[in-house]
């Protein structure tokens, strides 16, 4: 029974703190407490909300940045 438990708790906190990095913690929060291992999955292979990829070097950036730290491009304006 413990190991259960643990098992389950293991994945619902792995999938909340994928959730917090990719800007979805309550998907993270929901997927990982409804489905455990299987919303891990789900939040491993879904959308990234806080990142955006440059479009001269196609870096990953802050999605509110105004500059791209790699190449020095202006990218605010053309990320949608």
């Amino acid at each position: 029974m413990i190991f259960w438990l643990s098992f389950y708790a293991f994945f619902f906190i792995v999938s909340v703190y994928i959730g917090y990095c990719k800007g979805n913690l309550i998907a993270g929060i929901l997927l990982g407490y409804v489905l455990g291992p299987i919303g891990f999955i789900l939040m491993c292979m879904s959308k990234d909300r806080k990142h955006i990829e440059c479009p001269s070097c196609h870096a990953y950036i802050h999605k509110n940045s105004y500059f791209c730290p790699e190449c020095r491009s202006k990218v605010m304006g053309t990320a949608v």
